[in-house]
């Protein structure tokens, strides 16, 4: 029951961070992004990316695997390399020294996002071990 919770829990912070985003996207970003110089928005855009990806990736594999507990997949299904987190060289990239200069709403958004991913890549990890080990148990293959 715990881990229901957790999951919930963990669904509900990445749907009020998505929500958090999109209002700063829609509201606020275009008009900050007009004020920066042509480097800073770069790296703003940049960011900007950054965050919807991760936000993207967590959401997704958080659908996935509420699957799997809802008995509509299995975890074998849901830690197929397709199913995975994806995004990682981009997503689990540290850019809060990069960000310094941006908006600190953007700032926020950002460091949160990166927390949140970083624990969902953790669970991957360990749904993925766990899915191997229940394939080796019953005499499959490892999976790829």
């Amino acid at each position: 029951m715990a881990n229901i919770e957790f999951f919930d829990r963990t669904m509900l912070e990445a749907m009020s961070l998505l929500a958090e985003s999109r209002r700063y996207l829609t509201d606020k970003a275009e008009a900050e992004s007009q004020k920066m110089d042509l480097e800073q928005g770069l790296a703003n855009s940049m960011e900007t990316m950054r965050l919807v990806a991760r936000l993207t990736q967590v959401l997704a594999w958080l659908l996935t695997h509420r699957a799997v507990h809802a008995g509509e997949m299995s975890i074998a299904e849901a830690t197929e390399p397709d199913r995975r987190l994806g995004g990682r060289d981009l997503c689990a990239k540290d850019s809060s020294d990069a960000a310094k200069k941006l908006p600190d709403e953007l700032q926020s958004l950002l460091a949160r996002s990166h927390s949140l991913y970083l624990r969902i890549a953790r669970l991957d990890d360990q749904a993925t071990a766990r899915a191997e080990g229940n394939a080796v148990a019953n005499g499959g293959p490892r999976l790829q």
